[in-house]
């Protein structure tokens, strides 16, 4: 099987190529992954990684939502996605979130989820003892964007209502400096690495009592099966993967923020002064998900050469196909 994966253009993105790196290198032997900008004639599966921008979508065609589609930014409006969507065989999904939004709003029932999963090369079964201090610390991990849409905002106005000598900060990304500064003029001890080598990651997990996600917008991201798998709490808005992760009623993986950042900073401190406990539940592993996506490739070939079934509308209901990967 010869999968294309298509980019829409040939503008690098080191998610992108991290992404298609494993699908390269969990492959079976007998499928083949290739990279280009557009379509190439004769390929079994067509991959569409950007399919707002692809120049055509083939009816053997598989589209992954990356984004949220709640992202009212221009490039990322789901306007612009539609019609690539109801062209494809099958939209994967990262959560439950996106799939529930393209069914409600645009009747878009062609839908599988398949979240990111975790690097067990880089995050292994070594187990890794927390560091310990008399601070709590809280991790930021996550590029900053200019537009503001990892929730910089919520991150001071959270720390304005936690007090310097019980918590301390510990941020990873690029221009986190910035909010490193914000927040030691605020009175707090910060490390902070723009720069972390990927294999470094588990040591970083190893350093903060909870990881705090608080963005407008998510499709991953890609921290909340790292912070699951290493037993990291998770303290999230209502974002991306955390609306299947974060289960609080269940005391699972962590805790939803409340939108009133007075509750929000409260839950955060309560939640140690009370030394309140999480379970923790399993992820998938990057060749897990490989797998399940191979099993969604072999159903679009059969379903183009009119073998089987019909998603969505033929002789397998969309629970069906799915109980297949």
């Amino acid at each position: 099987m010869k999968i294309n994966h298509v980019m829409g253009n040939s503008v690098q993105s080191s998610i992108f190529d991290a992404f298609i790196g494993y699908f390269k290198k969990y492959a079976p032997p007998s499928v083949e992954h290739f990279v280009s900008p557009d379509p190439i004639e004769g390929y079994d599966v067509y991959h569409h990684h950007r399919p707002h921008i692809s120049k055509s979508i083939p009816q053997n065609s598989v589209c992954t939502v990356h984004h949220d589609p709640k992202d009212h930014d221009g490039w990322l409006n789901l306007e612009q996605f539609i019609a690539a969507y109801r062209d494809s065989a099958v939209v994967v999904c990262l959560n439950s979130e996106q799939e529930r939004l393209l069914s409600s709003r645009h009747q878009i029932d062609n839908t599988v989820v398949i979240p990111h999963g975790i690097n067990t090369e880089v995050f292994n079964d070594k187990v890794r003892v927390r560091l310990r201090d008399e601070k709590v610390t809280l991790g930021f991990f996550s590029r900053r964007y200019g537009r503001g849409v990892k929730g910089e905002f919520r991150l001071y106005e959270i720390a304005k209502r936690l007090p310097p000598q019980r918590f301390r900060f510990f941020l990873v990304g690029k221009d986190r400096l910035v909010d490193a500064k914000k927040l030691e003029s605020m009175g707090f001890e910060v490390d902070c690495y723009e720069f972390l080598p990927y294999r470094l990651m588990p040591d970083a997990y190893a350093r903060i009592d909870a990881l705090l996600i608080l963005s407008n917008f998510e499709g991953g991201p890609a921290c909340i099966p790292e912070a699951v798998y290493t037993q990291t709490p998770i303290f999230s808005t209502r974002v991306g993967m955390a609306v299947d992760y974060v289960r609080p009623s269940l005391g699972e993986n962590g805790l939803f923020l409340d939108k009133d950042l007075d509750v929000a900073a409260e839950d955060i401190s309560d939640f140690f002064a009370l030394k309140k406990s999480l379970s923790f539940t399993s992820v998938l592993s990057w060749q897990d998900v490989v797998s399940n996506y191979h099993s969604v490739y072999q159903a679009v070939v059969e379903k183009n050469e009119s073998r089987y079934f019909n998603l969505g509308s033929g002789s397998y209901s969309q629970k069906e196909f799915f109980q297949l990967i």
